[in-house]
């Protein structure tokens, strides 16, 4: 079961943003590269995956996509909080889960 994590300006992330992120500001992030596709590795099973989508971008080991003007991460360690809060404070937005708890 996959989980969430979204960045946007607004007050929750399923009523959208009032002031869309762009990619320029994002590119504008230290760290922040566009990537037409990223590759992971489940490290339970050794299995690689391949995603390719435009919106895609790499900031230090979390894959961020951008759509709408919010940025979407997919959790996939109990650390991703901490990765992406310095993009979030650097953007002026909030960090939200799936389950609308905010961190």
């Amino acid at each position: 079961m996959a989980y969430d994590i979204h960045i946007f300006r607004g007050k929750d992330w399923w009523d959208g943003t009032t002031d869309p992120i762009t990619s320029e500001e994002l590119l504008a992030v230290d760290g922040v590269e566009s990537a037409n596709s990223v590759t992971s590795t489940n490290q339970q099973t050794g299995v690689e995956i391949k995603m390719a989508s435009d919106g895609l971008y790499t900031y230090k080991e979390a894959c961020v996509m951008l759509r709408k003007g919010m940025i979407t991460v997919a959790a996939r360690s109990e650390n991703v909080i901490e990765v992406i809060r310095p993009l979030a404070e650097t953007l002026g937005a909030v960090i939200q889960g799936d389950e609308g708890e905010f961190y």
